[in-house]
């Protein structure tokens, strides 16, 4: 998916974003930023999201049961997120009116490919695949993120750093 391919909301949430998105865009001054799952320590966690929940899980629980283990969603770190924001506020002339997808290329990853980079960093977390059940959250893509970086935006969380952070970091939070 690129900044230009069609939007296809599947919750209320996400066609609230596109419409919001497309009024903004008529203002002056308007940049929009499309990000990819948010995942990091940070000081509100958010520990529903994808990322964050299955390292807990995984630090946690030791296993996890995935459905639809094929599913793939692209990936960013919060502190890249605060990144691309100041970024934008600094070069008004290269991003001013224009929609950009914010998320690590190297992490666009279906959910097995995610497990098995947090068993790369939780030894002895297990996942099964399960056959039967569905997802709620049925979002499938792969993200370009080449505008923004062709814009000069680099991400430097990347997605191992990002695992190594939270595996420190999460079992501060109990």
């Amino acid at each position: 998916c690129t900044e230009e391919s069609d939007l296809n909301p599947i919750s209320l949430y996400a066609q609230h974003k596109v419409e919001v998105e497309a009024e903004l865009m008529h203002l002056p001054g308007a940049t929009s930023f499309r990000l990819a799952t948010v995942f990091g320590m940070s000081p509100r966690m958010r520990l529903d999201l994808l990322v964050n929940d299955l390292t807990n899980r995984a630090l946690v629980d030791r296993s996890v049961v995935l459905f639809e283990a094929d599913f793939v969603r692209n990936y960013v770190h919060v502190r890249d997120v605060s990144r691309a924001i100041m970024w934008a506020i600094a070069n008004p002339d290269l991003v001013v009116g224009q929609v950009f997808n914010v998320g690590l290329t190297e992490a666009n990853l279906s959910k097995r490919q995610l497990c098995e980079a947090i068993q790369q960093h939780v030894p002895g977390f297990m996942f099964t695949e399960a056959a039967a059940g569905r997802d709620p959250d049925q979002r499938n893509y792969v993200v370009s993120n080449e505008k923004i970086e062709s814009a000069g935006f680099r991400f430097e969380m990347g997605l191992h750093r990002g695992l190594a952070e939270l595996v420190k970091g999460l079992p501060t939070l109990s």
